[in-house]
């Protein structure tokens, strides 16, 4: 096996304070690389209001059970604020519940998530701070499985862009915080809930992902949007004009990414064949926002038969020194048994 390894590009340092916005903290990240694009007072603790409910929906996910019918108790729906309407006796499934919570944003569905996994409020949010030290958020404690404020309940704008790059990688995390309205049963009646979050519906990029409010929080929110082949999140922290801030801050964010051409045709031995020698190609743009590099895996020679798009090989592509994709290399031509008289 051949290697080839070649730097594309290095791109200027990446201008964090450039845009301007009303959060008291925010910031916008590559969801991928975790590169920071803007970044305003992102490491200070504050109160994050409902946006706490993407860890309580990602430890739901990972729990499993999704089709599981679950009974709602009178200890579950003790709570205050906006709530889905569920009441004691109540049935619906496991994902109805987490639908519900993320797209009401409703507090009863969150304390029932909590009480159905580790049996208390309190031996969940000891199940939510332990997987929020697993993912790497340093600065974070969960009190509560809604984001209502009690005790020292806060994160920090970075904290919760982390936890959101992770969640993101659950494709039914992604689906359901990317939904605009969903039909829930309750008890076997429908009932259609709706996303608080805006953005959803101003174009198809933006595929989440949670608001937030609470006196002390104030207007809180966690959006993520996709970008040539690249998924960004940004969120704010106290932010009286959070719908413009987002679209603002991804305007900014967006401009810092540079295309990255990966392209190259080889000629290839062949063993076997009418000829000895053949072409293979690869041809794919990219945008990234940091240093991009590639290298090439191929083989000594190829025993013929060889046809048309045959993979030959891969070009490894990094973004920020992350493996990003396997690029196949393809036979340009044909190169069929023996040789020619």
């Amino acid at each position: 096996m051949v290697l080839l390894s070649v730097m594309l590009a290095l791109f200027v340092p990446i201008n964090t304070y450039a845009a301007q916005c009303s959060a008291v903290s925010a910031i916008v990240v590559d969801a991928d690389t975790m590169t920071i694009l803007y970044e305003k007072n992102a490491f200070a603790q504050r109160p994050m209001a409902s946006t706490t409910k993407i860890m309580t929906a990602l430890l739901a996910l990972e729990n499993g059970k999704m089709d599981e019918t679950v009974t709602i108790t009178s200890k579950m729906v003790q709570t205050e604020g906006s709530a889905l309407g569920l009441k004691a006796g109540d049935k619906l499934t496991f994902y109805d519940l987490i639908v519900g919570m993320m797209l009401t944003s409703g507090n009863d569905a969150a304390n029932s998530v909590a009480v159905l996994i580790s049996g208390s409020i309190e031996a969940f949010a000891e199940l939510m701070n332990k997987r929020a030290s697993e993912i790497g958020m340093k600065n974070t404690l969960f009190v509560t499985p809604s984001g209502l404020d009690e005790g020292a309940h806060h994160s920090t704008a970075y904290d919760m862009a982390l936890l959101t790059s992770y969640a993101l990688k659950f494709e039914t995390f992604c689906d359901i915080v990317s939904k605009s309205s969903a039909e829930i049963k309750i008890s076997g009646k429908p009932l259609t809930v709706y996303n608080h979050n805006k953005l959803l519906g101003y174009d198809k990029s933006y595929f989440g992902v949670k608001t937030g409010y609470t006196s002390k929080a104030g207007r809180c929110l966690v959006s993520a949007k996709k970008y040539k082949g690249n998924k960004l999140i940004c969120v704010t922290l106290s932010a009286p004009d959070d719908w413009n801030d987002h679209v603002n801050l991804y305007k900014e964010a967006m401009s810092k990414y540079k295309k990255a051409s990966i392209s190259s045709t080889l000629e290839f031995n062949a063993v076997g064949g009418e000829k000895n020698t053949f072409t293979g190609s690869y041809d794919k743009e990219y945008y990234f926002c940091t240093d991009a590099k590639f290298r090439v895996y191929y083989r000594p020679f190829y025993y013929a038969p060889i046809n048309k798009g045959d993979k030959i090989g891969e070009v490894w592509v990094y973004n920020n020194n992350k493996l990003v994709e396997r690029l196949p290399i393809e036979a340009d031509e044909d190169v069929n048994y023996g040789r020619k008289e």
